[in-house]
């Protein structure tokens, strides 16, 4: 059976409607969320959906589309960076008396009085550590998708030795998530998926081409990604003199802003991109919503984190147009490129290496063309419909009333 198939057929075998708890905890609106919101879209009917979002500013409200969206804001009566600063005995003990069980409480009363059945855990373990005891309170199986690595720490393993089962994004992700104790048959890879029929090889737009000042013949070079300190927007703004040297006319475009509250590195990025040594050939465009048709504008799609990225779906986004792709060689692109093939893998921060990838691209554009067109039948695996359908299977076999939902 198809993974459509299977979509469509899942209520019809259910004759009921399980009620599930999805809930973001995360730092900002980002990859994770934007997954989520992805998935939710293909749910089948045969799930009633109930969102949960600790934070509730825009664009959060908009996930109220997808099925009954509540923001259930942390109580906070301590505040932890108070307790770091003045090296107060037991911290942690006083941010889990205080703070979290508060707010696990808030989430167990939430869960009974929306008759929840499951909890979903979207992103990693440590930013749903209340959401998860909440739900180990209410007796509910829980699933964590670990769209992040998960760090050692007590509160992480407690949430792993507490799962149901667990999604992992990646490889690499599970392996971090096998390492710290939850047992392999536990843990599903699903990778990250697209809708084909927006993400897919075609002609740039013209009006966005003549709003962003790029003419017919220009190299472009774009990196999407918020602008936080792992991004690697530092490491093309250091390889981006060498590339300008050779191409004096290609424009580099960074999209996406900065979340959270620290704006430190954002600032340094738009000084450096500031620089008149760079010729104002590099553009921040913040965030924007209309990333497939900046992308369809590029030569270069960029991955360049310098940590190992979870998954990085923009990577992903640029194949399935039809782009030349450079990633770091450490985790999620691994799952998905082959070098040298459907994309170029590098070593992260290395500035030097991601401009001779680029000049790569730039010099041979017969090469980057082939990349491009092995990207885009790559990135046909990856369709949101098989990402959704493999999902809901993982949903099914954590039913807690037992009915086999998928054939």
């Amino acid at each position: 059976m198809s993974a459509t198939m299977g979509l469509h057929e899942t209520t019809i075998m259910a004759g009921r409607r399980m009620a599930i708890g999805f809930c973001e905890n995360g730092a900002g609106y980002g990859g994770a969320v934007i997954s989520l919101e992805a998935f939710l879209e293909k749910l089948p009917a045969g799930f009633r959906t109930h969102i949960y979002t600790g934070l509730g500013q825009e664009p959060y409200p908009r996930l109220s589309r997808l099925g009954t969206w509540r923001h259930l804001k942390p109580i906070s009566l301590l505040s932890q960076r108070w307790l770091r600063a003045h090296r107060v005995p037991l911290a942690s003990h006083l941010d889990n008396l205080c703070n979290i069980l508060p707010t696990a409480l808030r989430y167990y009363r939430t869960f009974k009085r929306d008759g929840i059945e499951l909890v979903y855990l979207n992103n990693d373990a440590s930013c749903n550590l209340a959401a998860a005891l909440g739900a180990r309170m209410a007796g509910l199986p829980t699933i964590l998708h670990s769209r992040g690595f998960n760090t050692d720490t007590r509160g992480n393993r407690w949430v792993l030795a507490n799962l149901s089962h667990c999604i992992a994004v990646s490889t690499a992700v599970k392996r971090g998530i096998v390492a710290l104790g939850l047992p392999e048959h536990r843990c599903t890879v699903v990778a990250e998926g697209l809708d084909l029929n927006l993400f897919h090889p075609r002609p740039p737009a013209a009006p966005l081409r003549a709003e962003l000042g790029i003419d017919a013949g220009q190299p472009v070079v774009t990196l999407v990604g918020g602008l936080v300190d792992w991004k690697g927007q530092d490491v093309l703004l250091a390889a981006a003199p060498r590339i300008l040297a050779r191409y004096p006319q290609a424009h580099i475009l960074l999209v996406g802003g900065a979340y959270g509250r620290d704006r430190a590195f954002a600032d340094s990025i738009a000084a450096a991109a500031a620089d008149p040594a760079l010729q104002g050939r590099v553009r921040l465009l913040g965030n924007r919503g209309d990333v497939p048709d900046i992308l369809s504008l590029s030569d270069i799609v960029l991955h360049a984190s310098t940590q190992p990225e979870p998954f990085g779906r923009t990577f992903l986004e640029g194949m399935a147009l039809g782009k030349a792709v450079i990633a770091s060689n450490e985790g999620g692109p691994l799952d998905v490129i082959t070098d040298g093939q459907d994309g170029l893998l590098i070593p992260p921060r290395a500035p030097d290496a991601l401009a001779a990838a680029i000049l790569r691209l730039l010099d041979d554009p017969a090469f980057a063309a082939t990349l491009g067109r092995n990207a885009a039948v790559t990135a046909r695996r990856y369709s949101i419909e098989r990402h959704a359908q493999a999902i809901c299977d993982v949903l099914d076999a954590n039913d807690p009333a037992g009915a086999t939902r998928s054939q």
